[in-house]
């Protein structure tokens, strides 16, 4: 069985372009006029409108053309700001791999002028030398072009923080950019680089603030499409089973499904147990990757060193069944699982 939709909103791996050296705007020095020309040249790699080797001869044209003598310092932003981005997360503080939602918000500026193209949003998480490590860019849910001047546009994103090999300080920017030209609009606030607005800060944490789960029985291997090999999911069959360390502490149990509820009459329905209790109930019925968070207290984790999660659905099916065997699956099938994550809470 194939995967409905598309990949998971807001999932990120970590970026391969670097960036965001600048500290201070227009600071008349060599060194950081190539740094923020360099940044500029590494949008295009964020955009994917170059090929490597434009890539190259665009940095060594900006270091040949900023010699002195050529070329002068300022590098003031024309034209004036667009609007004025905002983006409050809903936590300060995340494991390595876990979830950060995020409400995005831009206050379109009243004298601002249409918008002639639908522009993308980037958010790059930064590090605490101004590296940039992964990234978040995306459309907005509505288009650029449909965007009023005076307009406030906001909207809720997540992402997925990766198994980073860093734990510190982590820095938020943000700005507007054609998909077509990679070009930057100038917005409300002091940048870092060219157009790079930082915006928010939080810290990510160890891993060991998160469970690591064994994959006990009920799964089936790790699958993905053709057309998109980095995005991964796993079926489960009827039940399936996680086990991890007791926390012994209140966790939090965050999942990414997708259930089949075309296939029924009524949705299916997932119960989450530790042994005899029950810690969640989640329907299955949004057609497509649905996002879940299941409270787990600690008196429900027990006494023993090792926990095991079930994951119950109801019912399951098996597709050679359902379509007397022009899908040859004879598989008992439960969900698709793309995202498991337990938490420790403090």
């Amino acid at each position: 069985m194939q995967p409905r939709s598309g990949p998971l909103a807001g999932a990120t791996r970590p970026g391969n372009h670097d960036g965001y050296t600048d500290k201070k705007r227009r600071k008349c020095n060599i060194l950081q006029n190539i740094r923020q020309q360099r940044y500029d040249a590494e949008g295009l790699l964020c955009s994917g409108n170059h090929d490597f080797m434009t890539l190259r001869l665009t940095r060594v044209f900006w270091v040949l053309c900023l010699a002195p003598g050529i070329l002068g310092c300022d590098f003031a932003d024309p034209g004036s700001p667009v609007a004025t981005p905002v983006v409050e997360l809903s936590r300060l503080r995340v494991p390595l791999g876990g979830p950060l939602e995020m409400n995005v918000r831009f206050a379109i500026a009243e004298d601002a002028p249409g918008f002639s193209e639908d522009y993308r949003v980037f958010l790059h998480f930064l590090d605490a030398d101004g590296e940039l490590m992964f990234n978040d860019d995306h459309a907005p849910p509505e288009p650029t072009t449909a965007w009023l001047p005076g307009q406030v546009v906001s909207y809720a994103r997540r992402t997925i923080v990766p198994v980073y090999p860093y734990i510190g300080e982590v820095t938020v920017v943000v700005g507007l950019y054609s998909p077509d030209t990679g070009n930057r609009l100038p917005m409300e606030g002091e940048p870092i680089g060219q157009r790079a607005y930082p915006v928010a800060k939080f810290e990510m944490a160890s891993q060991s603030e998160s469970g690591f789960f064994v994959y006990e029985d009920g799964w089936y291997a790790p699958e993905s499409a053709p057309e998109e090999p980095d995005r991964e999911w796993r079926w489960t069959s009827g039940v399936a089973r996680l086990s991890f360390r007791n926390p012994r502490t209140d966790a939090t149990f965050y999942l990414e499904v997708d259930g089949r509820p075309e296939l029924f009459e009524a949705p299916q329905q997932l119960t989450v147990t530790i042994g005899e209790f029950e810690v969640g109930v989640v329907s299955l019925a949004a057609g497509e990757p649905s996002f879940h968070i299941v409270d787990i207290p600690r008196n429900r984790l027990g006494a023993e060193e090792t926990v095991v999660l079930t994951l119950r659905v109801e019912p399951p099916f098996v597709p050679a069944e359902l379509t007397d065997n022009e899908n040859a699956d004879d598989r008992e099938l439960g969900m698709q699982v793309f995202y498991v994550f337990l938490e420790r809470q403090p």
